[in-house]
C-alpha cells in the first residue's frame, strides 16, 4: 500500500528564491533593479545595460547562508543523544523530545545560495550586448518529524524493555535538496528614446540537481552532505529574462525585471522523507525543481551626484527549497562615492516579508578603483546568528 501511495503521488516540486548577485548589490541591501550600474545588470535588469554604456569585464562571487531554526546544531545534538541511547544512557529522553518539538514547526530548515561567473558588456551606438556565464547554486535542508514514536517512558530494570512507540526509535528525517546551474547567456539592451530602456537575456541552463533523505539518528550533518553527491541528476533547458528601465530624469529611475519567464523545470531523483500517517519513511522517487518566474521592481534616486538611494520589492512571492517557506523581500540601500569613484561606501537592509519570524538583515560594502581596475566587497548579517552573506568581485572597466 505504501509503495502504491508514492507511485501514484505527483512528483514533488520545489523552487528557489531571488539571490543577491554581486557585492555592490549586496552592500546596498540587495536593492539593485533600478540602481545597477555595472555588468551584473545581466542578472539584475538587462535593460540597464543600455544605460550603463561601458565596456566591462567582471568576475563576481557570492555566498549566503540562512538557518531558520538552528537545524544543523539540533541535528548534531540529536545524533549525539542517539549515541547515549546506544550506551543505555536514557537520561536525555526529555531533551530529545524538546528538540523534536522545536523542529516540528513551519518553515524549519536551512538554505544555502551561491553565485559566481564571468560577465562582459560591450556597448555600441544606443545599445549594448553582453555575454556571460553565470553560475547559481541553491541548496536546502528541512526536517520531517515522526510524531508517532514519541513515547518518553524510560526503560526500567531488570529487562530494560522499551515501549512500542518509544522516542528512542523515532524515525524523524532530514531531506537535503539542491540545484546548481551554469547559465551561458547572450544579452541585448537598447534605448527607446532618451528615457526608456529595454533588455533581455537568452540563456541555456545546465543544471545538476541533488536530493537525499536520512533519519537523523543514523548519521550526522557532515556525512549527510557528502552523500548528496551520489544523487546527482543532470539536465538542461533554455530560458529567458527581460527587464525595463524608465529614467525620466538623470537622478531618478524605475525598473522591473522578470527572470526565467518560461518556468524551466529540472528533474530530481533520490530519497525523500514522507509522512505515512504519523510515522516517517524515506522513499526513492522522482521530483523536480521548477524555476518559477521571479518578478522584482525597484527605484533609484540620486539627490546628489555622489549619493544613490535605492529600494527593491519582490512582486512575486517566491517559493524556496524548504517546503512551505516562501520569500518576498523588501530591500533598501544607499551608496556614497568619492570623486571619480576612487572609494565607494555602501549600506543597506532587507527583510523577508513573507515570513513573520524573519529578522531584518543589515548589509555593508566597500569599493575601490585604481585606473581601470575595480574591487568591491560586501557582507550581510542579522545579529541573531541565523543569516550571513558575503560577496566579492574584480572588474576591468573602460
Amino acid at each position: 500500500i505504501l509503495a502504491i501511495v508514492f507511485l501514484l503521488a505527483p512528483a514533488l516540486s520545489h523552487a528557489t528564491q531571488f539571490a543577491v548577485v554581486g557585492p555592490r548589490a549586496l552592500g546596498m541591501g540587495g536593492a539593485s533593479v533600478a540602481a545597477v550600474n555595472d555588468s551584473t545588470a545581466v542578472y539584475w535588469n538587462p535593460a540597464a545595460l543600455a544605460d550603463f554604456k561601458k565596456f566591462e569585464l567582471r568576475v563576481p562571487v557570492s555566498v549566503g547562508f540562512h538557518d531558520h531554526m538552528d537545524l544543523k546544531d539540533k541535528w548534531d545534538r540529536i545524533n549525539n543523544i542517539n549515541t547515549l541511547f546506544n550506551a543505555n544512557d536514557y537520561a536525555a529522553i526529555t531533551e530529545l523530545d524538546q528538540l523534536l518539538t522545536d523542529l516540528d514547526k513551519p518553515n524549519t530548515g536551512a538554505d544555502l545560495d551561491l553565485s559566481g561567473g564571468l560577465l562582459v558588456s560591450i556597448p555600441f551606438s544606443k545599445s549594448t550586448i553582453a555575454v556571460s556565464a553565470l553560475g547559481l547554486g541553491y541548496a536546502g535542508l528541512y526536517p520531517t518529524i515522526d510524531s508517532l514514536n514519541r513515547d518518553t517512558t524510560a526503560p526500567t530494570p531488570p529487562l530494560y524493555t522499551l515501549p512500542p512507540n518509544s522516542i528512542v526509535n523515532n524515525n524523524s528525517a532530514v531531506t537535503g535538496i539542491g540545484i546548481f546551474t551554469v547559465e551561458p547567456a547572450v544579452s541585448f539592451a537598447t534605448s527607446l528614446g532618451e528615457t526608456l530602456f529595454i533588455g533581455a537575456n537568452a540563456k541555456m541552463i545546465y543544471a545538476s540537481t541533488f536530493v537525499n533523505s536520512v533519519k537523523m539518528n543514523q548519521t550526522d550533518y557532515s556525512n549527510f552532505i557528502s552523500d548528496l553527491n551520489n544523487s546527482e541528476t543532470r539536465s538542461n533547458k533554455g530560458s529567458v529574462d527581460a527587464g525595463i528601465l524608465f529614467a525620466p530624469t538623470k537622478s531618478f529611475s524605475i525598473g522591473i525585471v522578470g527572470r526565467d519567464l518560461n518556468s524551466p523545470s529540472f528533474p530530481t531523483q533520490g530519497f525523500y522523507a514522507q509522512k505515512f500517517g504519523s510515522d516517517v519513511t524515506t522513499v526513492n522517487r522522482p521530483g523536480e525543481i521548477k524555476l518559477d518566474p521571479q518578478v522584482r521592481s525597484g527605484i533609484a534616486w540620486k539627490p546628489f551626484s555622489h549619493l544613490t538611494i535605492s529600494a527593491d520589492y519582490d512582486i512575486t512571492k517566491n517559493k524556496t527549497l524548504t517546503p512551505g517557506f516562501e520569500d518576498q523581500t523588501a530591500a533598501v540601500g544607499a551608496e556614497f562615492t568619492l570623486p571619480k569613484e576612487i572609494v565607494s561606501i555602501r549600506g543597506g537592509a532587507y527583510k523577508n516579508l513573507a515570513d513573520s519570524n524573519s529578522n531584518m538583515v543589515y548589509t555593508l560594502g566597500f569599493g575601490i578603483r585604481a585606473f581601470v581596475l575595480r574591487v568591491d566587497l560586501a557582507s550581510a548579517y542579522d545579529f541573531d546568528n541565523r543569516e550571513y552573506q558575503a560577496s566579492l568581485d574584480v572588474a576591468l572597466r573602460f
